[in-house]
């Protein structure tokens, strides 16, 4: 049977790791996986993170299964941190949400979720977008458009041709956005802009799928999510998924949500909505571990550490923004002609170079500089004498065209 896999090529992440790690020159880069790292060039955990760990250890919780929704309290205190304690939703208890083993595990089960009850839904992305959130659409068989988003070599919103790709939307078609921290752009939309989204989306028929993976990487915790909530606020019905793996630190631990949120007046059995969640997502990995859901818990639920939390998320995005400034400054500096704002601009983890796909490949092979599709780099993971040399040879990169 295994003999017909042949020649099978690797994922982008796993290819890169491979390169990197057959790559023995010392002064390679790697601004590739999504990881934030310190002046150290350490991936941190929060110290929120190890108290929370530790109160749970010390209270000694049962190992037994949890119901595959997972767990809930996890999932309500998701729900108000991402949409806001008094948000019509909560209020009108018009949320379902499961426990997800990460915000992919939630594309996953929300993709299922919706093939199965309208087989003829497509998939609407943004373009450029990060790849592996499109295979668990395409796993499903499910049809996947583009729509404009980023002019990458301009480096500007390319809003207008998002909203006139939008409009070839079909009822029940999933249109999938990134509530902030735009994934692999940083290039986020204002509040004017998620208001003409919700438009759309209530003259197509379609039902939105939003993703928020790096809440308070941007402008802050609250402000990062304004515009989905005023989106929410303003469509019947979508769906949501929410990673607390950049926002608490827990990337190996796995812990997110899938929420549906239903219409108010279409007479939607709110019931029955559960259960077939919870079907769905035990059909598909029975239940999600529990470790990253408790912790975050815990930190939510004890005041001292959530006011920890905060404050060290908050220090994660000052060091993010000083990053932005400094690679701003030094590829102005090695590129006097070039208005390098757009980085200072953009918000979370990741900007992408204007550069061609060919150019990308010139740096890494000549230069030793690591970047995932669409020249993405990790400007969280970045320190000051990395981006002066990547303003260097960007400079080289640009004299050579």
């Amino acid at each position: 049977m295994f003999k017909q896999i042949q020649h099978y090529k690797s994922d982008p992440i796993e290819s890169l790791f491979d390169r990197l790690a057959a790559d023995v020159n010392p002064a390679k880069i790697d601004l590739g996986i999504g990881v934030y790292r310190d002046y150290s060039g350490k991936v941190p955990v929060m110290q929120a993170v190890r108290r929370a760990e530790q109160q749970l250890f010390e209270r000694d919780l049962s190992k037994s299964y949890l119901s595959p929704l997972g767990n809930t309290a996890y999932c309500e205190d998701i729900e108000k941190l991402t949409l806001g304690v008094d948000h019509p939703i909560l209020r009108e208890g018009r949320i379902v949400s499961a426990q997800t083993p990460g915000a992919g595990s939630a594309l996953r089960a929300g993709a299922e979720l919706v093939n199965s009850l309208n087989p003829d839904s497509e998939l609407w992305a943004s373009q450029p977008i990060w790849g592996h959130q499109l295979e668990f659409f395409d796993k499903v068989g499910i049809k996947i458009n583009h729509y404009r988003y980023y002019d990458q070599l301009n480096s500007v919103l390319d809003f207008d041709g998002m909203l006139e790709d939008l409009k070839g939307m079909r009822p029940n078609d999933i249109f999938l956005v990134h509530g902030c921290c735009h994934n692999p752009t940083g290039q986020d939309l204002n509040l004017q802009q998620w208001q003409e989204l919700a438009n759309i989306v209530n003259q197509t028929g379609a039902l939105p799928f939003v993703d928020i993976a790096y809440q308070g990487f941007g402008e802050g915790i609250e402000e990062d999510v304004a515009g989905p909530r005023l989106f929410a606020e303003n469509v019947p019905q979508m769906l949501l998924t929410v990673s607390s793996s950049k926002s608490f630190g827990i990337y190996r631990e796995r812990a997110g949500i899938l929420s549906v949120i239903v219409a108010s007046d279409d007479g939607t059995d709110i019931e029955s909505v559960r259960l077939k969640l919870r079907d769905t997502v035990r059909q598909l990995y029975f239940m999600a571990p529990d470790h990253g859901a408790a912790v975050v818990h815990e930190i939510l639920s004890t005041p001292e550490l959530e006011q920890l939390w905060r404050q060290e998320l908050d220090e994660i995005r000052l060091h993010i923004i000083e990053m932005r400034r400094l690679l701003r400054l030094a590829i102005e500096k090695a590129n006097p002609d070039f208005d390098a704002e757009f980085i200072e601009h953009q918000h979370g983890m990741f900007s992408c170079l204007p550069i061609t796909a060919e150019e990308q490949e010139l740096m890494e092979q000549k230069h030793h500089i690591y970047m995932l599709p669409n020249a993405r780099m990790n400007v969280a993971a970045m320190n000051s004498k990395q981006s002066a040399i990547l303003a260097e040879v960007f400079a080289e990169v640009r004299a050579a065209r």
